[in-house]
């Protein structure tokens, strides 16, 4: 099957996790987000389709480079999606709106992607083995998750600042549920978000066969997708200045971020391409 066909596949995948949520969650009586007036079931669901469109093809890169066994990838995949979305949208609602359903969010998105990340592990992936990393010292451990630590809340202030002047009003108005914390709160959110992002981004850092510039630019597309582009492609309610900026906004920082990953834990040694042929994209490893 070719990639664009594989593509569709994982896209219906998550739309069908999708569907599964949305039929399971009553019983758990679950309050979904007070979303914002004027909003369609049909035009919510065809904006859905593209979303999960979009976060496939922000996700190939990565799930393309990853080795190992068929389940290794799969919960690789699906911490990521899970905690770089489903728990990061939840955080996120809670310090920056009023529209409650966090508990909502992590449900039927723990449904979602544990439906998609199924996907795409088994319709991407490779056969090549997993670099040797070499022997770390629980200093060099140490020095490199605290860097880690506190870069992520620097890069996200100093693009946030930048798109700041453009949107600070909708936030401070209250417009479509948002408000604007305190920064003490703003602080200690992203301390927080910053160990979630670094522990399930490295087993995905582990399972890399490729080169370091593969890395960097497939890590970074699939947490522009998963933090970014897959909820900002949904949300036709927003204002598109807003679309717009935190998408570039978010675009740039979670580069940023890769870039800072890749560096501190990918090893300097491991040079290997996986040299990514389409017949490679095409290969799935046995479980």
């Amino acid at each position: 099957m070719k990639a664009v066909g594989k593509i569709l596949l994982c896209a219906f995948a998550l739309i069908l996790g999708t569907v599964v949520g949305g039929a399971l969650l009553p019983a758990l009586h679950l309050k979904p987000p007070a979303m914002p007036a004027g909003m369609t079931p049909g035009l919510s669901f065809a904006w859905s389709f593209v979303g999960s469109l979009v976060l496939t093809i922000c996700m190939v890169p990565l799930a393309t480079g990853l080795g190992g066994r068929f389940t290794t990838r799969y919960l690789a995949l699906g911490g990521l999606l899970f905690v770089a979305n489903a728990v990061n949208s939840a955080i996120e609602l809670a310090i920056f709106s009023t529209m409650g359903g966090e508990a909502f969010i992590i449900a039927h998105f723990f449904i979602v992607f544990a439906v998609g990340a199924l996907a795409l592990a088994w319709f991407f992936g490779n056969q090549h083995p997993l670099p040797s990393w070499p022997q770390k010292s629980p200093l060099s451990w140490a020095w490199r998750i605290a860097i880690a630590w506190i870069a992520f809340p620097i890069i996200y202030l100093l693009f946030g600042m930048c798109v700041g002047p453009f949107v600070i009003e909708y936030y401070k108005s209250g417009a479509m549920g948002l408000t604007l914390p305190s920064m003490d709160v703003i602080l200690r959110t992203q301390a927080l978000r910053s160990l979630l992002f670094l522990g399930c981004s490295l087993p995905v850092i582990r399972l890399w066969t490729g080169s370091r510039w593969r890395l960097l630019f497939a890590l970074g597309l699939a947490h522009t997708g998963m933090v970014g582009l897959y909820g900002l492609s949904q949300a036709y309610w927003m204002p598109a200045i807003m679309r717009v900026l935190h998408s570039v906004e978010i675009t740039f920082d979670s580069f940023a971020y890769a870039f800072v990953l890749t560096w501190l834990f990918f090893p300097g040694s491991q040079t290997a391409d996986a040299k990514l042929t389409p017949a490679h994209i095409a290969s799935t490893t046995a479980a």
